[in-house]
């Protein structure tokens, strides 16, 4: 490789620094959603020199971080002297690595302040613009002279999805998110005032930065999903070609909705089911009614061991439930003994065939009696939430609303909101029939039982009752009462139709502007104006670009695989390393005589089979195959120097890119554990720098 070409490695503040008390945005969503907190994170504030020792190790000429706007900036216009000479510090042991360091100003989160302003407008504020080109000139006057490149705003093109959901989303996928009962109408409305503020917003940052400092190297990072080119240029096509903010906004129904609504043979599900990722991707899911815990029912005399990793008992466990999928993982050299329901493993349990049942406490509560107990295992809260089918997008408004005031009693609620076309279409069948089938899981004391007279009693069917009598309008409202056991649970929501909802996805993003590259047409001039002001284009001095994941084909089966990524589920994101030269050469025909770099690119512990390890190192051949094409490619960064938090998630190896590893929950020192990973980007750094 050229000699000038540098390796490297990368973090962002959120995820690696520590929270000290001062709020971001992420921090209020991740607390106001029930995700995962960052805490200490890497602790990467107060042991910098530690990664950048490890960098150094790995043969890295350079180091990607983010500084943090909150700490910068605590008030408006304040600025935090303390915070700045920290980052001065943090550069500086940088440089004395001899590394180039790319520093990154709005990395997927913003002060609380600037969220506030315009009266809650936040990013759609019109003074937002100018908000980040103040930022961005104290930044480069302050610490400008230890700035190699700047990435003014971290994977743009994402940014629309904390304003837009999909028919098949439960919530916003990031911060800030409208209101909840937004329409796609209005969520459209709302991306295309972002879109032209975050086009504005860069080009008045970089021209601060120049004045600052100039010759400044000013880009950004948007998110290159690996298509099939035509695929790819054929969506693009779509985004410059629109004639008018109106015309945009008709595409919203694509995505915020099916085209067509169709029934299952319930409308909707309250089964003790609780919400995992999978289940997740076929059905809505409302607010949680119920929070569960994973437990060990077990007879009073046996005593539990202090680690089920190598204990070889007998575990009963219930086929289709949530907890069936972890109990490999949970007892693996158990002997795990499957049953229809709970009751039937509890009665093994009872004739001393199994020495304990795992599932949820809610289930098993009921069996703690006698000679049984139930034992607690340390886990994640199992929540407990009613099923919906994907697009009944006004259904899930309407159970919301009465789980609120389930849970608030005496809060006054709302009528059923009218909201015209093909979103009420969910609501419209049910009053129509004047009855609301409800599939249910009778077994469960207190969640669920037959009460003698042909009916049911307990939470779920009372919870049911309240959510007709809202949608019908009468406190007398029929329910119809559908038992149901094992996945059927989730699937009686869904009519035989489901088969389309992978293209139905695909469609939604890929037929609308969403799934253009939206980011980089504007930069290169080819974007309307009322998305792209005109004087923004050409704001660029390198061409970035974050490439992770993508698919060869539109084979059914194959594209809409890109949303295991988009839901982040990442062990399960498809892997395509060989587009990558081609999203290069493009790059480079797209801006000719723009320096190019691949500011993000790298894998979980392993995704879709292929380890971290043998990810990189099949990428970055293909951007040894676009140098040697004479693609002007300065750096590789890969995403990440260690384990972080990812952005709420619950730490595992579906959410751990880190070259070196950190036991972000059980490691209370945090060690820095090197991985196969980390050993072989150092190998294919030093074969690079082999003459």
């Amino acid at each position: 490789m050229q000699r000038s070409f540098r390796f490297g490695v990368a973090t962002a503040d959120h995820q690696c620094e520590a929270y000290a008390g001062q709020d971001d945005i992420r921090d209020l969503w991740e607390r106001e959603r029930g995700l995962t907190t960052r805490g200490r994170a890497t602790d990467f504030w107060n042991r910098y020199r530690e990664d950048a020792d490890l960098a150094e190790g790995l043969g890295c000429r350079a180091f990607r971080l983010s500084l943090s706007w909150a700490r910068l900036e605590p008030e408006p216009g304040k600025w935090d002297d303390d915070a700045f000479a920290h980052y001065r510090d943090v550069l500086a042991y940088l440089r004395e690595k001899k590394m180039a360091t790319v520093v990154t100003l709005h990395h997927n989160t913003w002060p609380l302040h600037v969220e506030a302003a315009g009266g809650g407008a936040g990013m759609l504020d019109a003074r937002f613009p100018a908000r980040m080109e103040a930022y961005a000139s104290e930044a480069a006057r302050r610490l400008g002279d230890l700035i190699d490149y700047y990435v003014t705003i971290n994977e743009p093109n994402q940014l629309v999805y904390g304003y837009i959901k999909g028919f098949w989303m439960r919530a916003y996928p990031m911060p800030p998110g409208l209101e909840p009962h937004a329409t796609g109408e209005q969520q459209m409305g709302a991306v295309l005032q972002l879109i032209p503020n975050l086009f504005r917003a860069h080009a008045r940052m970089r021209a601060a930065i120049h004045k600052e400092r100039p010759g400044a190297l000013v880009g950004t990072n948007p998110l290159i999903l690996g298509l099939p080119r035509w695929l790819q240029r054929l969506a693009d096509r779509n985004a410059t070609h629109l004639r008018s903010p109106e015309q945009a906004r008709r595409q919203a129904g694509r995505i915020s909705q099916h085209r067509i609504l169709e029934s299952g043979e319930v409308d909707l599900s309250i089964a003790q089911l609780t919400m995992t990722p999978q289940r997740m991707s076929h059905a809505l899911f409302s607010e949680p009614y119920l929070v569960a815990h994973l437990a060990a029912l077990h007879p009073v005399a046996a005593v539990l061991p202090e680690s089920f990793e190598s204990w070889k008992g007998r575990v009963g466990v219930t086929t289709g439930s949530a907890t069936a999928a972890q109990a490999a993982e949970r007892f693996p050299d158990a002997e795990l003994r499957f049953f229809r329901e709970s009751g039937e493993a509890v009665a093994a349990l009872l004739r001393a065939e199994l020495d304990l049942v795992f599932d949820d406490d809610v289930m098993l509560q009921p069996y703690a009696a006698g000679d049984l107990t139930l034992t607690r295992l340390p886990g994640k809260d199992q929540r407990f939430a009613v099923a919906i089918a994907l697009g009944s997008r006004a259904l899930l408004d309407a159970v919301d609303r009465v789980l609120r005031g389930f849970k608030h009693p005496g809060a006054s609620l709302p009528p059923v909101q009218e909201r015209g076309g093909d979103l009420d279409a969910s609501l419209r069948s049910i009053r129509k029939r004047g009855v609301l089938r409800v599939g249910i899981h009778p077994g469960v004391e207190g969640l669920c039982m037959p009460d003698g007279a042909g009916g049911y009693r307990g939470l779920e069917p009372d919870l049911a009752r309240r959510i007709a009598a809202h949608i019908l309008g009468s406190e007398r409202a029929r329910v119809r009462f559908v038992p149901l056991r094992g996945e059927r649970r989730l699937s009686a929501t869904r009519s035989p139709l489901q088969i389309f909802d992978g293209l139905r996805k695909s469609f939604a993003i890929f037929g609308t502007l969403l799934g253009t590259n939206w980011w980089n047409l504007g930069l290169a001039g080819k974007l309307p104006h009322f998305l792209c002001p005109a004087e923004c284009a050409g704001t660029l001095d390198y061409v970035g670009l974050d490439y992770y994941w993508g698919v060869p084909s539109v084979w059914p089966g194959e594209l809409h695989r890109l949303f295991a990524a988009a839901e982040c589920r990442y062990a399960n994101a498809p892997v395509w390393p060989n587009v990558l030269d081609s999203i290069l050469r493009e790059a480079q025909e797209q801006f000719p005589g723009k320096p190019i770099v691949v500011v993000e690119n790298g894998c979980v512990t392993s995704a879709d089979g292929v380890s971290r390890a043998a990810y990189l190192e099949k990428h970055v051949a293909q951007v040894r195959r676009a140098l040697e094409r004479g693609v002007p490619i300065e750096a590789y960064l890969c995403w990440s120097i260690t384990s972080n938090r990812e952005w709420g998630l619950p730490f595992d190896d579906d959410s751990d890119f880190g070259l070196f590893h950190i036991d972000l929950d059980g490691d209370p020192n945090l060690t820095r554990v090197p991985t196969e990973a980390s050993a072989r980007y150092a190998q294919i750094i030093a074969s690079a720098s082999t003459p």
